[in-house]
């Protein structure tokens, strides 16, 4: 329909700018869906193969959250990440656990209202290390929480593919680690286990 629109000779640089920033939105939400729906179909066919290798989760952690400052500022959101922490040993496919990351913390921009408070943290945990993204949003509905990791599943009323988290944890367990989430109102957590 705006690909129509912009065929109008009389239409001013403004309207054309607008629908052109529409058509990229739409564009750049189909490629995203694509391609969540071709990594949760070679996830549950096996076809994913690991590169696995000794990782600082904190470091990793660091990078992630810094190709996050333009969505947290447009959110108007803080990032609380302990810059001192010590690092954070585990053995996993950095890609994959930062693919997981970049999962949790758009999942946490998504589904809190705008000023929200994110904080990731990274910690060594008996057998391994953890990652973990906290916000301070309203909580995930007490009904919704054991479906939040099935495919196409959203919540609170908010639009997107809900492949996202489907994708998060069968990365978790292709790595031998576990994805999990605790919530309630004004808290919600997610949890990567991972082995070292």
């Amino acid at each position: 329909g705006f690909l129509e629109l912009l065929e109008d000779e009389d239409l001013d640089d403004a309207t054309r700018e607008r629908f052109l920033e529409q058509i990229r939105g739409q564009v750049a939400r189909l490629g995203k869906l694509a391609t969540d729906l071709l990594d949760l179909s070679r996830l549950e066919t096996g076809a994913v193969e690991l590169q696995t290798e000794d990782t600082d989760l904190q470091r990793l952690a660091h990078g992630v959250a810094d190709e996050f400052l333009p969505a947290l500022s447009a959110h108007r959101s803080e990032l609380a990440l302990d810059p001192d922490a010590a690092p954070v040993l585990a053995v996993c496919d950095p890609a994959r656990v930062a693919q997981v990351l970049r999962i949790l913390l758009d999942n946490a921009l998504t589904h809190t209202p705008p000023g929200t408070p994110i904080a990731v943290a990274a910690r060594s945990s008996s057998g391994g290390g953890e990652l973990t993204v906290t916000d301070s949003g309203p909580g995930i509905p007490r009904g919704e929480i054991a479906q939040v990791f099935e495919p196409f599943a959203t919540s609170n009323g908010k639009s997107g593919s809900g492949l996202g988290l489907a994708i998060a944890r069968e990365l978790a367990g292709l790595m031998r680690g576990e994805l999990r989430v605790a919530s309630r109102p004004g808290q919600t957590t997610f949890t990567l286990r991972l082995p070292t």
